[in-house]
């Protein structure tokens, strides 16, 4: 949409848990590979085990915040987990072949698959909701929150509105495809907090844009 069409934008907030699609997407597509190769055993113990590696970075990333600062520790790390991996090599990937390949037992492909499936179309039920009845618009005069089923609309006036924009945690703005929490906070004291904002930088740089038109009626 070109700056001169652009007269409001729709803001809406991923639901809680979104981070942990990752997770839960491995296991419907592990469980879809299962179920293609008859439930094979050295298949199943390869994806069992990779998708408790992915499950557990998944859950480090929900628990810790990775904020810019603490990144150049983490790649500290990984250099140095590099290191060890160059100089004892034979050790540790003969680990960590041994485990993909012994897997965890009683994993099946029907399990993975309900498992993600569930989650997927539970997150998927979750978007429509809010795209359908709890979202925000921001033009250059109002800001209209819409919730609930039965369509409310609450207006406030948007001339002068301070926008806060947060990035706290790196990662965790990377699944959620550059999300953020943005904060608006009108002239006369109302504050809204809308978190998990996919291409939360975008979305900043547009309602920027169109807050710098102010309509002014003439009548």
């Amino acid at each position: 949409m070109s700056e001169k069409e652009l007269e409001n934008i729709r803001i809406i907030g991923l639901p809680k848990g979104s981070i942990l699609w990752p997770t839960f997407a491995f296991a419907f597509i592990g469980g879809i590979i299962g179920l293609i190769t008859n439930s094979n055993t050295g298949v199943m113990n390869v994806i069992s085990g990779l998708f408790l590696i992915v499950a557990t970075f998944n859950i480090i990333i929900l628990f810790f915040d990775f904020s810019r600062g603490s990144i150049f520790g983490i790649f500290g790390l990984i250099i140095a987990i590099i290191v060890l991996l160059v100089n004892f090599h034979v050790t540790i990937l003969s680990s960590i072949t041994s485990f993909l390949e012994s897997g965890i037992a009683g994993v099946s492909p029907e399990f993975l698959f309900i498992f993600g499936f569930i989650f997927l179309f539970l997150l998927m039920v979750a978007v429509f909701v809010r795209r359908s009845f709890d979202y925000f618009i921001v033009g250059s005069n109002e800001i209209v929150r819409k919730e609930g089923f039965l369509g409310d609309a609450s207006r406030f006036n948007a001339v002068d509105v301070q926008i806060d924009k947060r990035i706290s945690d790196v990662f965790e703005s990377l699944l959620l495809f550059g999300s953020g929490d943005l904060t608006l906070k009108t002239n006369r004291g109302q504050e809204f907090h809308i978190l998990n904002v996919p291409r939360i930088n975008k979305v900043e740089k547009e309602i920027r844009r169109i807050l710098g038109k102010i309509e002014v009626d003439t009548t």
